[in-house]
């Protein structure tokens, strides 16, 4: 078990959102820490490799100036 010291301002903020969730402030602080140790373990990106290779290339592209204004792409459909 882990204990931390919250202050007096922040511990009144937590009881009055835990009551608003219908929670104790234990219950809702764990949760709120379990949401957030949950999103800090998901991988850095959600794309595949595929897709930020084209990303990259995409970048590489519009760095180069190789790109079409949108009205060109639009007259050429």
């Amino acid at each position: 078990m882990a204990m931390i010291e919250i202050p007096d301002e922040l511990d009144i903020l937590l009881e009055h959102a835990a009551m608003r969730a219908g929670q104790t402030k234990d219950e809702f602080l764990h949760g709120m820490i379990a949401a957030q140790a949950e999103e800090e373990s998901l991988p850095l990106s959600a794309f595949t490799e595929a897709q930020l290779e084209r990303m990259k290339e995409s970048v590489g592209q519009v760095s180069r100036g190789a790109v079409y204004p949108s009205e060109h792409v639009a007259r050429n459909r």
